[in-house]
């Protein structure tokens, strides 16, 4: 989906979403999936981890590669700003799968016209 959003410039990534049939069908596709797609083909990592730099937004997920700024480790790292928690990967296919399955849930969630879901901080969202 990332791939595409940068190949055709043209559909926003709520569009996406909507068309891959994820929003209908959100449970069917699970973290462990993703995790093999991303094992099998990891060109697909680059640019979720794009797409997370890109954001422009007050709140939200984010991926950062092994010594990737402000990230001077040697894991991935996918955490939840402003105030939450970091996780550390030491494979990007595990953390780009987790990345992309917080992601979609908190696009699924805006489709659905609910609040954004956060899994790591303040009580305030819903929790997956």
């Amino acid at each position: 989906m990332a791939s595409d959003f940068y190949r055709l410039r043209n559909r926003s990534i709520l569009d996406l979403l909507k068309s891959s049939g994820y929003v209908q069908d959100h449970d069917a596709i699970t973290e462990q999936q993703l995790q093999v797609v991303f094992e099998a083909n990891p060109e697909l990592i680059h640019p979720w981890f794009i797409l997370s730099e890109d954001k422009r937004t007050k709140y939200g997920y984010y991926l950062l590669p092994p010594g990737g700024s402000p990230n001077k480790g040697a894991d991935w790292v996918v955490g939840y700003y402003p105030g939450g928690k970091e996780e550390h990967f030491s494979g990007g296919p595990s953390a780009c799968a987790r990345f992309v399955k917080f992601e979609a849930e908190n696009l699924r969630y805006m489709i659905e016209g609910g609040p954004p879901i956060k899994t790591m901080g303040t009580d305030r969202s819903r929790q997956l």
